[in-house]
């Protein structure tokens, strides 16, 4: 199996550098607006300690009067600026989010079968929306929470240091030990919210797993299991919360701490000075103001302490996502136009790389011309589907060559490979939209209506669609409002309206009756038309009128020709299976 080449491993903060590059003009704004919207409240605590000292040295109340409005003004300007860069960091931070979500599910995508074996439904959803959506709040808010106050400390202990440094000292002490114990308890509470995030998506996907069953657990009378197990998830989850949010509020309490001894000998520093007349009571009241404004940054810094616990371990999750190699890399070329061959060169394919595990198949060589229709059939286990798995490029042969079209599907481009060759399986995906989105796939097989109606009549649905209440804008509710042959046969309007040159049905007929049975032969004679056709199935019937069949036993290919010549031949192991089918009163 091709595999992506090794590259160094992605951390968090590698992939929001890369994240925040195309952002640079914006970014840069952002911080323009954040210095001026921090050092306005700042300067005008300055005004405020004048208009105390002015007011004690008898100034007019003119001169009063305007140093009060500057000081009002100032403010006001401030918040004006805080409205918008809070505006900013919002939009920035969902873009952000978007594109991550997009690189992490089109990684996900690009991940090949064995990947998604080992993880549910559930947790790719958490991973790719889940973790991005606790960065993005988290973004939303950090410019002024974060960023914002910890230039308010800043800019508050340098000007401290000027106005009377020796309380500036005890100040930026004070902040200093505060700050080094956030970091230091979130270097603690960090990997505790990493497990935290680990635990939920395994809930989220055993959750996810238990809705999809949820028949098959009712008529089994299994619902106390499924609680059972439900509980079990939680409790998982309640410890692992607990632990998390011990170790992050343990570090917004230390800091609290801290700081009431630091503000507590900041004001004694003041009152020393002041008494001996060293600095005035407008200063003493800046340094009070000082003291304030250090107090909340603090306090929201802590408060934001759990939200970036959350953010940075969801950081490190998508990057170790996105770090994931990918197992099957597509190629640069198109495959040709037209019905295309098919050429297997002594393929094996292993799905476990343990040699314990036989492999799925082995050594299959199999040449089918282009425009020929092929029907393979074999027991359960034979590696039927494998050999469809590997049409389809969902894996690639553990060793000799796939072509289509004359062409190795390791060379071949995503795009040309899905447009020229589709697949069917029995479990047919109908998207919760209009049947039109349905058909073209949300638009990405763009066609007119009269096309549409065209192909839902080739493959028999003309009268069906004759009753929906709105025509081609009938919203589908999934699967809801169609029954299991139609499904299919909308799956094959599907493939008509894409005209690919190869077309697998995979089992595509093993859930139906007869009589819907029928209507989806004829249909399936309709896809024949001008294509290479590959048919697995279970029912022998859905051979009937195809050119070829191949009988799979084992990984292997053990008998593949005309299917006329091989039913009619007595020793052939597909007559045996006809004569088997007919004794048990099974459909051929």
């Amino acid at each position: 199996m091709a595999t992506a080449p090794a590259s160094a491993p992605r951390d968090g903060a590698r992939l929001l550098l890369g994240e925040l590059r195309p952002e640079r003009r914006a970014i840069a704004v952002l911080a323009v607006i954040l210095v001026v919207a921090v050092g306005l409240p700042v300067g005008a605590q300055l005004l405020l300690g004048r208009f105390v000292d002015e007011a004690a040295a008898g100034a007019t109340v003119g001169r009063l009067t305007t140093v009060a409005v500057t000081f009002g003004a100032l403010l006001l300007v401030a918040d004006v600026l805080q409205l918008a860069v809070t505006a900013l960091a919002v939009r920035l931070a969902w873009r952000i989010g978007n594109r991550l979500r997009v690189d992490l599910c089109r990684h996900a995508l690009d991940l090949d079968l064995a990947w998604h074996g080992e993880h549910s439904a559930g947790e790719v959803i958490e991973r790719v929306d889940g973790d991005i959506e606790a960065v993005t709040r988290f973004a939303s808010t950090a410019v002024l929470q974060v960023v914002g106050n910890v230039a308010v400390l800043v800019a508050v202990g340098a000007v401290a240091l000027v106005v009377e440094w020796r309380a500036g000292v005890v100040l930026l002490a004070t902040v200093g030990v505060a700050l080094a114990v956030l970091v230091r308890m979130r270097s603690l509470a960090v990997p505790s919210h990493d497990h935290e995030r680990e635990v939920l998506s395994h809930l989220y996907g055993d959750l996810e797993e238990r809705l999809g069953g949820l028949e098959d657990i009712r008529a089994n009378g299994a619902g106390p299991w499924a609680v059972d197990r439900l509980h079990r998830h939680s409790a998982r989850w309640w410890r692992a919360a607990r632990r998390a949010s011990l170790r992050g509020e343990g570090g917004y309490a230390t800091t609290g701490i801290t700081f009431a001894v630091g503000t507590a000998a900041t004001l004694g520093v003041a009152a020393v000075l002041a008494a001996r007349g060293q600095i005035t009571l407008g200063t003493v009241l800046v340094l009070f103001r000082f003291v304030q404004m250090v107090q909340s940054p603090l306090e929201r810094i802590g408060e934001q302490l759990s939200e970036f616990q959350k953010a940075v371990a969801g950081v490190r999750r998508a990057a170790r996502l996105l770090g994931t190699p990918v197992g099957v890399v597509p190629g640069e070329r198109d495959l040709p136009s037209g019905p295309l061959a098919v050429d297997l060169d002594h393929v094996a394919l292993r799905y476990d790389a343990d040699a314990d595990h036989p492999p799925a198949l082995r050594d299959v060589d199999l040449r089918l011309a282009p425009g020929t229709s092929l029907g393979v059939v074999g027991r359960t286990g034979s590696g039927k589907t494998s050999l469809g798995r590997l049409l389809a490029r969902f894996w690639d042969p553990t060793s000799g060559a796939v072509r289509v079209g004359g062409v190795d599907l390791r060379t071949v481009a995503v795009g040309s490979l899905r447009r020229r060759v589709a697949v069917v399986t029995q479990e047919v995906e109908v998207l919760r939209a209009s049947l039109r989105d349905n058909l073209t796939l949300l638009g990405t097989l763009p066609a007119s209506d009269e096309r549409l109606h065209a192909v839902l009549a080739d493959v028999g649905l003309d009268g069906w669609l004759a009753d929906l209440p709105d025509g081609l804008d009938t919203a589908l509710d999934g699967t809801a409002r169609l029954s299991g042959g139609e499904a299919q046969l909308l799956a094959f309007a599907r493939v008509l309206l894409g005209d690919p040159g190869l077309v697998v049905l995979d089992e595509a007929t093993s859930r139906l009756d007869p009589d819907t049975e029928v209507r989806v032969q004829a249909a399936t004679r309709r896809l024949r038309e001008g294509r290479t056709l590959v048919v697995i199935a279970h029912r022998l019937s859905t051979l009937d009128g195809l050119d070829e069949v191949a009988v799979v036993d084992d990984g292997r290919i053990v008998e593949h020709g005309p299917r006329a010549a091989l039913a009619s031949d007595p020793t052939t192991r597909f007559a045996a299976l006809l004569a088997a089918g007919a004794g048990h009163g099974v459909p051929r």
